[in-house]
């Protein structure tokens, strides 16, 4: 005899677990009122376009910093380098850095609208960029990265794994399925 589990509690994708319909949760009403999960799922994605700005700052601002990290690279590896060659790694990193922030941005604002509408492409895109995050969180770890940027890519990948816990969250799947199904 096989014993069956069913999840109860915020997260779960089934229900209370006792058969009845769940009155809890998201039911569509009029106007058309996206629920919690789904608005703190946009804000913490805006919040993710605004610190991937602040990362296009950082770069600039701590130059200095990345410049005699990369320095201490070179001597640390004996490395033949030119000033202008330090100089020409410095401006590939910056440049670099705030094309990718650029692009992240747009896409983060890109996903918050679509998540907003009730896209059902939306939350699977956010569930397969989740693991692009932590490559790039990876990265952040450098060891010419500052703390800032240590700091910095800490709190993207954070914002980044809560907006996906509230992106399947049991109203938002209700929300997203009540917007996918077509309208006859």
């Amino acid at each position: 005899m096989a014993r069956q589990i069913n999840w109860r509690g915020v997260l779960s994708p089934d229900g209370p677990g006792d058969g009845r319909p769940d009155d809890t949760a998201w039911q569509p009403g009029s106007p058309l009122v996206p629920p919690r999960s789904i608005v703190d799922a946009v804000r913490l994605m805006q919040f993710g376009a605004v610190l991937e700005v602040l990362e296009v700052v950082r770069g600039f601002l701590t130059r200095g910093q990345l410049r005699d990290a990369i320095r201490n690279e070179v001597a640390a590896g004996k490395l033949p380098a030119t000033a202008a060659d330090i100089e020409g790694v410095l401006r590939f990193t910056l440049t670099l850095t705030t094309v990718v922030a650029l692009v992240s941005c747009v896409i983060w604002l890109a996903m918050a609208r679509a998540t907003e509408r009730g896209s059902r492409w939306a939350r699977i895109l956010a569930s397969v960029l989740f693991p692009v995050s932590l490559g790039l969180f990876a990265g952040g770890l450098l060891p010419t990265a500052g703390l800032f940027a240590r700091t910095l890519a800490l709190g993207l990948l954070l914002v980044g794994g809560w907006a996906l816990v509230r992106l399947w969250h049991r109203d938002s799947s209700a929300y997203i399925r009540y917007q996918s199904t077509p309208e006859d």
